[in-house]
């Protein structure tokens, strides 16, 4: 499953890529779009968000504390 050979970077090279068991679990959540979104971030690109609440033009979000 692994892209890459982690060994080709040295010390830095298991930092650099997810494990074959963790690329699997990570397929194996379901990304639901009523529930769930990705907005911009000035730091990350992205981040997922939990939608909690819809008002009209309003959306009230929950983010995970990534730092």
């Amino acid at each position: 499953m692994s892209r890459f050979d982690a060994n080709e970077f040295g010390e830095v090279g298991p930092f650099l890529c997810k494990t074959d068991l963790e690329l699997l679990a990570a397929k194996t959540i379901a990304f639901d779009g009523k529930k769930r979104a990705w907005v911009p971030d000035e730091k990350e690109a992205y981040i997922e968000v939990e939608i909690k609440e819809l008002d009209r033009d309003k959306v009230i979000v929950e983010t995970k504390d990534r730092r």
